[in-house]
C-alpha cells in the first residue's frame, strides 16, 4: 500500500506494472482491495493503480457532507498527482457514478472508461427509490455497518458455494467508518451527470451483470442516450462482478483496453 497527499487529504492506492495507465475505481462501502483479481492480471501488461476512495479503506474518513463532484474532484487529483493523464478509468457502482461525474466534469482526463453495475444518475424521483433510501438508512441505524454488511453479502453473494466471498466482502464492508460511510451515501441520491455525461465522446464500456440490482433494460435506455458507449452483459454475475465474475470480466477489460491503447495510432 502507497499513500499520496491531495488537496482533500491523505489517500491509499496501488500500484502495479508497466504499461497503459489504468484507475480502478471501487463502489460504496468497499476498497481497492476489492480489485485484486483484476489487479494481478492488468498488471501484466499495464500499470494499474487501485484508489480507496475517500471515506473508504485507508484514505481520507469523511467528516462533512460532500458531493459526487467533490469526490471525482478527488480522482483528477490523482490522476494529475501520478501524470498519468489520459488514463483508461474503471469504476464500479458508484465508482462507476464517479467516474460518470469525472467525464462530465474533466473528460480530456480520460482516455477511455468502463462502468460496471452503475449509472450516470441516482433520480429520487419514485416511491421505490425513496424506499430504497430510507431501507438503507434505517438498517444502518437498526444493525450498524455490521448488521448491513451481513445483508448485502447475502445478497451479493446468493450461493452456496459463494461463502468465502460472502465473509470476505461482510468483514470489508463492517469495517468501514460508520461516519464517512454515510456522508459517502449521502452523496448519491439526487445526483446526476446527466445531460453533460450526453456529449462527451470518451469511448464507453458498459458492463452489467445479468442479476444486478438494477435491470438490464435501464442500462440499455441509458446507454443508447450516450455517445461512443457499448454495453456488455456477464452472464450468471450480481453487483459484485469484478469478484463473482473475474474471469469474463477481465476478457473484456483485455478487449477494450488493447482496443483503446496509448501505443495505437490516434
Amino acid at each position: 500500500m502507497d499513500y499520496i497527499n491531495l488537496p482533500s487529504g491523505r489517500f491509499a492506492y496501488i500500484s502495479q506494472g508497466q504499461g497503459d495507465a489504468v484507475l480502478l475505481v471501487h463502489g460504496l462501502g468497499s476498497s481497492l482491495l476489492d480489485w485484486q483479481p483484476q489487479i494481478e492480471h492488468l498488471a501484466r501488461y499495464c500499470q494499474v493503480f487501485a484508489l480507496d476512495v475517500r471515506g473508504h479503506g485507508q484514505s481520507e474518513p469523511l467528516r462533512a457532507p460532500v458531493s459526487m463532484a467533490e469526490l471525482a474532484a478527488d480522482l483528477a487529483d490523482f490522476i494529475r498527482a501520478k501524470q498519468i493523464q489520459p488514463c483508461i478509468l474503471v469504476g464500479i457502482s458508484m465508482g462507476g457514478m464517479l467516474t460518470f461525474q469525472l467525464l462530465a466534469d474533466q473528460p480530456q482526463l480520460v482516455r477511455a472508461a468502463v462502468v460496471i453495475n452503475s449509472a450516470p444518475s441516482f433520480i429520487v424521483d419514485s416511491w421505490r427509490t425513496r424506499l430504497q433510501v430510507w431501507l438503507r438508512l434505517s438498517l444502518i441505524r437498526l444493525f450498524g455497518l455490521p448488521g448491513l454488511a451481513r445483508m448485502l453479502a447475502g445478497k451479493l453473494f446468493p450461493k452456496p458455494e459463494q461463502q468465502a466471498l460472502r465473509e470476505l466482502v461482510t468483514q470489508r464492508i463492517a469495517g468501514n467508518e460508520q461516519t464517512s460511510y454515510l456522508h459517502a451515501m449521502r452523496a448519491i441520491p439526487g445526483w446526476s451527470s446527466l445531460p453533460a455525461v450526453q456529449t462527451v465522446e470518451t469511448p464507453l464500456l458498459v458492463v452489467a451483470g445479468d442479476r444486478d440490482y438494477t435491470p438490464l433494460a435501464y442500462k440499455q435506455a441509458y446507454v443508447a442516450q450516450l455517445h461512443n458507449a457499448r454495453l456488455e452483459v456477464i452472464a450468471d454475475s450480481g453487483h459484485a462482478t469484478p469478484l463473482d465474475q473475474p474471469e469474463a470480466l477481465n476478457r473484456l477489460l483485455d478487449e477494450f483496453i488493447a482496443e483503446h491503447s496509448a501505443a495505437l495510432p490516434a
